[in-house]
């Protein structure tokens, strides 16, 4: 006969036993939640790494489309392995591609030409582009418990460079000048240092353009040939425009702000009331990061810095303030004292490109302008 205290004895083995399938279960939830999660974190790494990777490549094939006959298959490996070293990736593969017109809808399509990056020879004719392959590996929790250690994420991603349109009104030329702006609306603080904000720039707008005082961030001078420069240099490329550059790049700014320059101011005098084109930066660095982004610890504190390029714009020049006597006319209650006026009419270098087609030199529709877009 069973006593109350034998069935207490096993209601209590039984209750434990409950627990205990209850905790494992509990434990294989937090497990698989676990791995699922540094799965997904995995295949996020590998796709930023893919995208970079691609990126990279694709980049030294826009400068050699752009011009630069020296480059071949050897820089687009370096690039490419690199990037991938640098964002921590395993590179799998990488493939030419060309950008053609789909045979029915005539859009363009990116088109593997079955040539591996690495192949030694030439960059290939008609490539546009490349397809990146890369993994990240981690290590598992649970599934270790089934002899699984460790788990690969493995993306793809496909760049493509070409032409884009001009953001020169159509039927004229437009000089570009050594002056670069934020990619996004730039103020003073009121204490004269200037603070870039997230506002877009308003299109065919009238728009103050502060020259806030010589702090990374700001309105900057470029020097197209570092470590020459100076304000007698940059008063005749002003004057004597005859510049070109590929985009997105990083530049060396020798100077931000107001230059104080009657030099300076006199040469952009000669373009008031005509459109000019501007790069515009997104990022600023310390050091030549070589490729974005800068390094943290290596951020721009001051003057001689590098400024990230990764679109021009059509700036309509209406005013040159430049010598730090104008603050009735450039201080809208931020401090500034030397400003450009003017209106954005239109930008490029970033959005969608087209297919290239090599120059014919008596054809002047070919854009000079190049970008690199993610299509897959």
């Amino acid at each position: 006969m069973s006593t109350p205290h034998g069935r207490r004895r096993s209601e209590l083995g039984q209750t434990l036993v409950i627990v205990a399938l209850g905790m494992v279960a509990l434990v294989a939830m937090v497990g698989v939640v676990i791995d699922v999660g540094m799965q997904w974190a995995a295949n996020r790494d590998s796709q930023n790494g893919s995208d970079a990777t691609a990126h990279a490549g694709t980049v030294v094939i826009m400068e050699y489309l752009a011009g630069d006959s020296t480059l071949s298959d050897v820089q687009v490996e370096a690039a490419v392995v690199a990037m991938a070293a640098e964002v921590g990736v395993d590179l799998e593969g990488a493939e030419y591609v060309q950008y053609l017109p789909d045979a029915d809808t005539g859009e363009l399509e990116p088109v593997l030409m079955g040539i591996d990056v690495g192949y030694g020879g030439p960059i290939p004719a008609g490539a546009q582009g490349i397809a990146a392959i890369t993994s990240r590996t981690h290590e598992t929790l649970l599934a270790k418990v089934v002899g699984v250690t460790e788990l690969t994420a493995t993306t793809d991603a496909i760049a493509v460079t070409g032409p884009v349109p001009t953001p020169c009104p159509q039927g004229l030329t437009c000089p570009l000048l050594p002056v670069t702006v934020s990619n996004t609306q730039v103020t003073c603080d009121g204490q004269n240092k200037a603070v870039v904000t997230e506002l877009e720039w308003d299109l065919e707008s009238d728009l103050i353009v502060p020259l806030c005082g010589n702090f990374a961030g700001g309105v900057g001078w470029i020097d197209w040939t570092p470590p020459a420069g100076g304000d007698s240099e940059l008063a005749e490329e002003i004057c004597n425009p005859d510049t070109s550059i590929t985009l997105p790049d990083w530049f060396f700014v020798t100077a931000t702000g107001n230059t104080n320059s009657a030099g300076v101011e006199t040469c952009l005098e000669e373009w008031l009331n005509k459109p000019i084109l501007i790069p515009l930066f997104d990022d600023t660095c310390g050091i030549d990061p070589i490729d974005d982004p800068c390094p943290e610890e290596e951020a721009a504190t001051g003057q001689q810095s590098w400024y990230h390029f990764p679109t021009y714009a059509a700036f309509y020049l209406t005013g040159v303030y430049i010598q730090g006597m104008d603050a009735a006319i450039c201080d809208t209650g931020n401090g500034a004292t030397s400003c450009l006026t003017g209106r954005f009419i239109d930008t490029a270098g970033t959005g969608t490109v087209g297919q290239y087609i090599p120059p014919d030199p008596d054809d002047q529709t070919i854009s000079d302008f190049f970008a690199v877009q993610l299509v897959r």
